[in-house]
């Protein structure tokens, strides 16, 4: 019996993490001086789990579930206000470092997306008469706490594509990871400020504003990595 709870805790470890996609780059097959940018959409919801590893029992795990669902309504709750704001950040940063590399930028308004998965966005149906679409996105934004660690660490995983009307293929596809997920001397992960850590959920809940500022400054930072990854692919 034991052996088989090992194998399905095994198994969800796994899935608990985050996994970083391979990156894309294609070379443009035109000068790209104008870009059309379709704006990240801002979080609803913000990720919150602590992945304690099961020990004292062979349900802790789903005890630790249960407990990071109540823990995650509650954070949402404090944290609602900033919800407005993070998908428009990271539009703004990367419009702002583009438009630093000499291109004319243009943030396009009325993107037709679907309701239940609005950055599955169909680029050919995008009227624009820039030269390049560059589209970004969150897809993940909260507070993590690991089975290798008690403490609460920043989320934030985001990403951008470059896409050409005529071109099959996206001249860039990255996603860059803020945070729990970073992985150090990785070109797609950015390291949080260690201060940033937070050893339980009284002091995490006891430090609002410092998580806000924490994920604005992520996002801000993957903002202007994915500007210079992008200038790197099309100049």
């Amino acid at each position: 019996m034991y052996r088989g709870i090992a194998a399905i805790w095994a198994a969800m470890l796994l899935t608990a993490c985050a996994t970083h996609s391979k990156t894309i780059v294609n070379n443009p097959p035109v000068t790209i001086k104008r870009i059309a940018i379709i704006p990240a959409t801002n979080p609803i919801w913000y990720s919150f789990e602590n992945a304690a590893p099961p020990i004292g029992y062979p349900f802790q795990f789903w005890v630790n579930k249960l407990d990071s669902k109540s823990k995650a309504k509650i954070f949402n709750d404090r944290m609602q206000p900033a919800q407005g704001t993070l998908g428009d950040d990271l539009t703004r940063e990367v419009a702002n470092e583009l438009r630093g590399y000499g291109y004319s930028v243009e943030i396009l308004q009325g993107v037709i997306r679907p309701p239940n998965e609005p950055d599955n966005v169909d680029y050919d149906k995008v009227t624009t008469d820039a030269d390049a679409i560059v589209h970004v996105w969150i897809s993940e934004a909260g507070m993590y706490s690991s089975h290798m660690s008690t403490r609460y660490i920043p989320r934030v995983n985001a990403g951008g594509k470059i896409w050409v009307k005529g071109q099959e293929d996206s001249l860039y596809n990255e996603d860059i990871y803020y945070g729990v997920d970073a992985k150090a001397g990785k070109k797609w992960a950015i390291l949080p400020d260690p201060k940033y850590s937070y050893p339980d959920f009284d002091s995490l809940m006891a430090s609002i504003p410092e998580v806000e500022t924490a994920l604005a400054s992520g996002t801000s930072q993957i903002g202007k990595k994915i500007s210079e990854q992008i200038y790197a692919a099309i100049k």
